[in-house]
């Protein structure tokens, strides 16, 4: 009855359980907008990181490109100041064929990639310029100042080194021209390198962009003030620059994942963005605006991120977050609908095993009572008749006391008589142990608080052993429960301990106890002839012995008293033997056990 009422009382905590389940609580709702949220702020943290690190390596490389050209060109002035230098040394002038001495001796087409080569120019006013051409022309006849301008001062070529492909810029005068003139002045007066804008060198047959890259030099070296400047300048160094040369021997393209645009005062200089570079990107990821103050003249620099930048930088961690955040966001809703629909059907099949299960306990319970009726009724009109044959039994013995102890007995009358008494004593035990074991666990009890040692003690006197034979191994805890139930339990293991030992005198039994969860798990242990594994099973069942009723006295009833009390309070009891080597039975005890009253209503 105890058993069918919890099962019934937790179908029905189950089913309400199942019944909350079967619907989506804000609890379901909150988990998967928080996965939500919590994916959309990692897919957005990650996209962050990855522009923040593709802007970075931009920013890094396009200030690259300004830095690498800005250090060229002071490579650049460098090999100007070799040849200011050189001059001075040589007293402020320098023939045609020193000039090409030194000009070897720098080494420009290694050296200085991009430069197209290194001259002189000197400064003559108008009445000085037949004698130069004149001075010139003794060693080489072609030589001549051109073009003609209405100016009074000129200042022209005189050497360039290589000379053959730039012969043309030979004797080419800066004041013909106002880029080239503004230029030269600017370096004259301000003693200081200085660049000519946008202009297109004269050897120069595809006719793209260029420019003159100046450095001045004076008589004796003496600059001074402005008006010492322009009195002591005899010329200038210079060299000329076709811009596509100048970067494609300062930044190779190949090594670049930036393009640019360079001009000067609006004019276009030089430009990689158009739809004709083999690595244009038509919507750059970045494109940024520099501008670098070189030697007189501002450059402007429009850099953006090239088709190869966008795939080096390429990354798809932040579309894997998103994807599979979404997918696990999915995945938490179909599983939290799934559950819900799995919790409807569980409580429909439930409510359906409920009414059937109720409908059974009912009939159990019935048919409980009246096997207990019946076992009580029986065991009594059983009794009856067994009393009066263990009476008749007696009387016999009395009426034949004489003709038992005579000469002339005969010794079967005595044997049949001993039988008789032996019979009727085993018939009087099962029914005994019959009323036992439809008892367990009929019969309310209150828990009581149980001292083990006394209890054990207790077993011990009742069993007639010795308390050496009866040992405990560890603590034993304090235990609140079924005094009755427990010491039937324990009775019956030791007892049968002592029993089918073969030595009762040297038998020996160890109880032990150890929390295991919500129960204790106890074992008695003995050292007696042990069982074969074959029969763990049997021992178990009612009336069942693995020795004949003439070699021990036995109802069979005692271990299944003891598996259906245990069994009765959630536990179970398991038995681990050889023969020959002892057995040992484990058996779970509730710590805390139900108290009457306290359960659910009994199914009537």
């Amino acid at each position: 009855m105890e058993s069918t009422t919890v099962i019934l009382d937790t179908l029905q905590s189950e089913r309400q359980s199942l019944a909350n389940a079967g619907r989506l609580h804000w609890v379901h709702w909150f988990i998967v907008i928080a996965s939500a949220l919590l994916t959309i702020a990692a897919w957005y943290f990650s996209k962050s990181q990855v522009d923040e690190n593709s802007r970075t390596q931009f920013e890094r490389e396009a200030a690259q490109v300004v830095e690498l050209v800005r250090e060229r060109m002071l490579r650049y002035e460098d090999a100007l100041l070799s040849g200011v230098a050189a001059i001075e040394a040589s007293g402020g002038d320098m023939s045609h064929a020193e000039w090409q001495t030194f000009a070897v001796s720098l080494h420009i087409e290694t050296k200085y990639p991009g430069i197209n080569g290194i001259g002189v120019i000197k400064s003559f006013s108008s009445d000085e310029l037949p004698a130069h051409i004149a001075e010139q022309r003794k060693t080489r006849p072609g030589y001549r100042v051109h073009p003609a301008h209405a100016g009074e001062h000129s200042m022209p070529i005189v050497y360039i080194e290589p000379e053959l492909p730039n012969a043309r810029a030979v004797g080419l005068d800066m004041a013909h021209e106002n880029n080239r003139y503004t230029a030269a002045i600017n370096a004259r007066d301000s003693a200081k390198s200085q660049i000519t804008g946008p202009i297109v060198l004269v050897q120069d047959d595809e006719k793209t962009p260029g420019f003159l890259f100046f450095a001045p030099y004076y008589r004796n070296n003496l600059a001074g003030s402005v008006n010492e400047r322009r009195k002591n300048f005899i010329g200038i160094v210079y060299a000329p620059f076709v811009v596509k040369k100048l970067i494609a021997g300062t930044l190779q393209q190949a090594r670049r994942r930036v393009g640019f645009s360079l001009s000067d005062a609006g004019s276009v200089l030089y430009d990689e963005n158009t739809p004709d570079d083999g690595d244009f990107d038509r919507d750059p990821m970045y494109q940024k605006k520099s501008q670098l103050e070189l030697y007189g003249r501002t450059w402007d620099f429009d850099i953006r991120s090239t088709s190869e930048f966008r795939r080096s930088t390429a990354n798809n961690q932040p579309i894997f977050i998103l994807v599979g955040g979404i997918t696990i966001d999915a995945m938490l809703l179909t599983m939290f609908l799934m559950l819900t629909r799995v919790s409807r059907k569980t409580l429909s099949f439930a409510d359906h095993m409920n009414v059937e299960l109720r409908q059974k306990a009912v009939a159990l319970a019935q048919s409980n009572a009246e096997l207990e009726s019946f076992a009580y009724v029986a065991s009594h009109d059983l009794k009856t008749p067994l009393r009066g044959i263990i009476d008749l039994s007696e009387y016999l013995e009395e009426d034949l006391e004489d003709y038992l102890s005579g000469p002339d007995s005969k010794a079967d009358v005595g044997k049949n008589l001993l039988r008789l008494r032996q019979q009727t004593s085993r018939m009087d035990n099962l029914i005994n142990g019959i009323l036992s074991y439809s008892r367990v666990g009929s019969r309310p009890e209150q828990p009581e608080s149980v001292d083990l040692e006394m209890l054990l003690r207790s077993i011990a006197t009742e069993l007639n052993i010795r308390g050496d034979q009866l040992k405990v191994a560890g603590s034993l805890p304090d235990l609140v429960t079924y005094r009755v139930r427990f010491e039937q339990v324990l009775n019956n293991l030791i007892g049968n301990a002592v029993k089918y030992n073969p030595d009762r005198k040297s038998a020996t039994v160890t109880v032990r106890c150890r929390p295991n969860g919500r129960f204790y798990e106890f074992s008695v242990s003995d050292n007696g002839p042990g069982i074969d594994p074959k029969f763990h099973s049997r021992i178990f069942e009612v009336f069942q012995t693995l020795q004949t009723k003439d070699e021990i006295e036995s109802t069979g009833v005692g271990l299944a008293i003891v598996k259906k009390s245990v069994e009765a309070l959630g536990g179970q009891i398991r038995v681990t033997s050889e023969l020959g080597e002892g057995t040992t039975f484990l058996f779970d005890w509730p710590v805390d056990v139900p108290v009457p009253g306290s359960m659910a209503r009994e199914v009537c």
